[in-house]
């Protein structure tokens, strides 16, 4: 977690850096805590922790379902078992006030309006945190970075998945800090390609019924010492796993090297420490604990859970350090292998020659055509019919008997569901279609997400798995437009048909900008209303106008072709259903402004800066409009302009918030228009440093702020490409990784 200078007063209270403020506790899995007091971070009432969406959601999202990918997120985490701990999901909300403390708001900012994502931020996601000095949780949100980062729900390329980001996330919101599992989802890193994460493993189910339990469940207590000295290890990683190999739960032990795993099962476990240091490093974490890593990783023992008992270890002991060290962040975790599959792999880390062996710890897994390069190794994956899922670990040893761990590295996933068909294909808004949908790979558990809809296995309203090649649903409610039709399995991976279900329903226009434009063509006009699906085509005054395109649902751009003057014509939006609607729209003979660029595109948010607009059609008496709506051109600051000649004219800048601002040129007159959204952004000192945790003591009654910010995810992008080169060895480098915090 990158911590940076202290933060600046804000509202008469003093926000500072967090170096020392959270710390990890000593029980099952790794707890956020106030390190002033010793008190974890903890929600009183856990039974309902109400989540909101903001309806706007994603820039790079048009058709809502941002919505259904935070949701999906929130059923991963309420479907843990055996807990207290729920959300509850409110649905969507114009509210943007994630300040609030009545509102737990999941918000993206593509402005940095919030302040936490100054600059070239590297901060993907961000989870504010309030609480009180005894460690209860006030308020909690979710703030994706819009500004920085592009976002998906279909799998687009170079994107980050929305629910896999999320998933993380709200395990900051239950008072979770980072795991040092390599595969379960507070794991703090991630890539585009990666969607794992949208699972809650074992470890994290651990977490919550050891935080706030259901029901009395058993654990393991003991102590971890170096056999040199018998001093205890601070901050030892301990994980243990089940009878199949896989990571049930891990934690760090107290600065004394005592530990407890809470929250297990009855059965038998293996206990293992490790140092923390790749992947996951003390600098993941929130700060201020003493993590030691000079020791050799190993097997502790055999330990027996039974009911509702901790079962004392005593006394454990690890060796001194070693030089091996396998994995490191680059590697992509978790690295994904496919149940009756066999996956070829690439593992960073140091110290990988030849004569080292691999070892699973599911003895079912077959490891072959090891090839060891000293800074990584290669290997063959082969993992049986039926295995188990979840995450197992991987130990390497070398020729002189030195060892690592690499915890809960690998997961074990079904294939991907295949979905070859969906019939119909259409339907109607108000829902009732009984829809079949066939492919492969289908299970028990799965979800079929249509458009703004989620249909779940065996739950009211939801859909059934029929066998593993047939689903069945009928259609609830839906937003019109083109869908994909996407079947997700309980493990996270999905399949999908684009476009597989079409909705199709009559077109509502609310208004356009402009409505006026020039008989030469050319204007580009902002159409608002509903139910715009593709292949929809405009007529202006029974023109056709072919320069047309859907946006969103709620948005259509039409590039009108030349026309004759006069008016108001017809304009007239026909969707390939034959329904249609119509507003006015009107050419005038004056050439249309047009603005090509802003120079200089950023200034100071007191105003005073001198803006040079460049385009054509500028005419004396044409004003600029600051901040105005992207889609309706309403609202804004209104600016007067000198003419300099019909391609330039100046401005100086009023004061104005932080962040990006749309650029409108307007000849008053005509009403002509022309816009370049984000065209200028006010800047200044922002109230908030980039990235890092910050806190503010709270002593008295609740005037409380945010207090806890930066359990998101930090990307190190900057130094990420000298990583790799640093750690690929031959052959060519390892898949990419980006950095989290």
């Amino acid at each position: 977690m990158s911590l940076l200078a202290p933060w600046r007063r804000r509202a008469g209270l003093l926000h500072f850096v967090l170096v020392v403020t959270l710390v990890a506790s000593a029980t099952a899995h790794i707890r956020l805590r106030y390190v002033q007091n010793g008190n974890d971070l903890f929600w009183a009432n856990p039974q309902g922790v109400t989540i909101a969406i903001q309806a706007e959601g994603s820039d790079n999202i048009s058709d809502g379902s941002h919505v259904t990918a935070i949701g999906n997120a929130v059923d991963s985490w309420n479907a843990a078992g055996q807990t207290t701990f729920r959300f509850e999901n409110t649905g969507v909300t114009s509210r943007t006030d994630w300040e609030s403390n009545d509102i737990h708001l999941v918000t993206f900012d593509e402005n940095n309006s919030s302040g936490f994502f100054t600059g070239g931020s590297g901060t993907v996601a961000i989870t504010p945190v309030s609480f009180f000095e005894n460690g209860r949780i006030i308020d909690a949100d979710v703030l994706f970075n819009g500004k920085n980062f592009r976002f998906t729900t279909s799998g687009r390329g170079g994107r980050f998945d929305v629910q896999d980001v999320m998933a993380h996330e709200l395990g900051h919101v239950a008072g979770l800090d980072h795991s040092g599992v390599c595969g379960s989802t507070m794991y703090p890193y991630v890539d585009t390609s990666i969607i794992l994460h949208r699972s809650i493993s074992l470890d994290e189910r651990s977490g919550l019924a050891s935080i706030y339990p259901g029901s009395s469940r058993g654990g393991i207590t003991g102590r971890v010492c170096r056999t040199a000295d018998g001093t205890g290890v601070a901050g030892a990683h301990v994980s243990v796993r089940d009878g199949a190999g896989r990571v049930a739960a891990a934690t760090l032990a107290s600065a004394s090297g005592h530990f407890t795993v809470s929250g297990l099962e009855p059965g038998s476990y293996t206990v293992v420490a490790d140092p923390l240091d790749q992947p996951v490093s003390a600098a993941n974490l929130g700060g201020g604990q003493s993590v030691a890593t000079d020791f050799e990783a190993g097997v502790l023992g055999i330990a027996e859970v039974v009911g509702t008992e901790l079962h004392p270890m005593g006394t454990v002991h690890v060796g001194p350090d070693v030089s091996v060290r396998l994995g490191r962040a680059s590697d992509g975790y978790p690295l994904r292998v496919v149940a009756g599959q066999t996956s070829s792999l690439a593992i960073g880390g140091a110290g990988l020659f030849a004569g080292s062996t691999l070892v699973a710890s599911d003895p079912n897994v077959a490891i072959s055509n090891v090839l060891w390069f000293g800074s990584s190794v290669h290997v063959d994956v082969t993992v049986p019919s039926g295995a188990a899922a979840g995450h197992f670990d991987l130990t390497v040893t070398t020729s002189a008997g030195a060892r690592d761990v690499l915890v809960g590295a690998l997961e074990v996933t079904p294939p991907n569901p295949v979905v070859a068909s969906v019939s119909p294909g259409t339907g109607d808004p108000l829902g009732g279609a009984a829809v079949t949908v066939t492919g492969a790979g289908f299970r028990r558990g799965a979800r079929v997400v249509i458009g703004d809809q989620v249909y779940v296995d065996g739950a009211p309203g939801g859909c059934t798995v029929v066998d593993d090649t047939t689903i069945t649903l009928t259609t609830s409610t839906t937003i019109a437009g083109s869908h994909d039709v996407v079947v997700i399995d309980a493990s996270g991976v999905e399949g999908r048909r684009s476009d597989g279900f079409t909705v199709s329903a009559p077109p509502v226009l609310e208004g356009l900008f402009p409505s006026v434009g020039s008989v030469a063509g050319g204007t580009v006009i902002r159409i608002t209303g509903q139910n715009f699906v593709a292949g929809s085509t405009v007529t202006i005054d029974g023109v056709l106008q072919p320069v047309a395109s859907v946006v969103s649902p709620e948005r259509f751009e039409v590039q009108t072709s030349a026309g004759l003057p006069g008016g108001p014509y017809i304009l007239e939006l026909t969707s390939p259903a034959g329904d249609s609607a119509q507003l006015a729209f009107s050419f005038v003979p004056e050439a249309d402004p047009v603005l090509g660029s802003v120079s200089p595109r950023r200034g100071d948010r007191g105003g005073g800066d001198r803006v040079t607009l460049h385009g054509s059609g500028f005419e004396p008496g044409d004003v600029v409009i600051l901040g105005a709506s992207a889609t309706t051109g309403a609202g804004g600051n209104a600016v007067s302009t000198e003419f300099v000649d019909g391609n330039t004219l100046r401005f100086t800048t009023p004061p104005g918030p932080v962040g990006a601002q749309t650029v409108t040129v307007m000849d008053p007159e005509t009403q002509q228009a022309s816009m370049v959204e984000a065209g200028f952004t006010y800047t200044g000192a922002d109230d908030f440093s980039e990235g890092g945790c910050a806190a503010v003591p709270v002593p008295g009654p609740p005037d409380w702020r945010r207090v806890l910010g930066g359990a998101g995810w930090i990307l190190a992008l900057v130094l990420l490409s000298a990583y790799r080169a640093r750690t690929a060895g031959p052959p060519p480098s390892l898949a990419p990784a980006t950095a989290l915090g």
